[in-house]
């Protein structure tokens, strides 16, 4: 009877350790799969951000209008002062110059900006391509532990069943012996 009790503890533990195999394997699959959609989430969001236009941004837009505004209204000023002092035209010409002088130094400007703000955008698409890629090593190594687990009681129930299957034939002839010298 013991003997039932040890071989059907044996089977339920090694049942026990194909589930369980099993089953780590069902999860350890969906997170690498989510893994990949953040991944994937992570691709798109840098190829948006690398491919954008840098200059339609509403940041450097508001910069740009502001400037022209500004050297307009300049602009404006050395003509009503030209008119009213009697000016000549190259001093207006030579305002408009440093008017398109200073909106070429934005533009430049917000040129440098705009590597700058890549370059950040790189280096937060790498940082997060990395986590994933330890998020993903993580699941390999849970997976294998997992296997390990499930392999080691499996070996165990198995022993067990062995030993038990033994103890019974051990116990067998030690009753013969018993018989015979009674």
């Amino acid at each position: 009877m013991a003997a039932i009790t040890a071989i059907a503890s044996g089977a339920a533990a090694l049942g026990s350790a194909i589930y369980g195999a099993i089953a780590s394997a069902k999860y350890n699959n969906k997170a690498r799969q989510l893994i990949q959609q953040q991944r994937d989430d992570n691709k798109r969001w840098y190829d948006t951000k690398m491919n954008e236009d840098y200059t339609q941004r509403t940041d450097a837009q508001n910069v740009i209008n502001r400037q022209r505004e500004l050297l307009n209204e300049r602009y404006k000023q050395a003509r009503a002062t030209n008119v009213v002092a009697g000016g000549t035209d190259e001093s207006v010409a030579m305002q408009k110059a440093a008017a398109n002088d200073a909106m070429a130094q934005t533009m430049s400007d917000i040129a440098a900006n705009a590597s700058a703000y890549k370059e950040g955008v790189e280096n937060a698409y790498r940082q997060q391509d990395q986590a994933l890629n330890q998020q993903q090593a993580q699941t390999y190594a849970n997976q294998g532990a997992a296997t390990a687990q499930a392999a080691g009681q499996a070996v165990n129930a198995g022993v067990n069943m062995v030993g038990i299957g033994l103890q019974n034939n051990a116990q067998k002839e030690i009753d013969k012996i018993e018989k015979k010298n009674a």
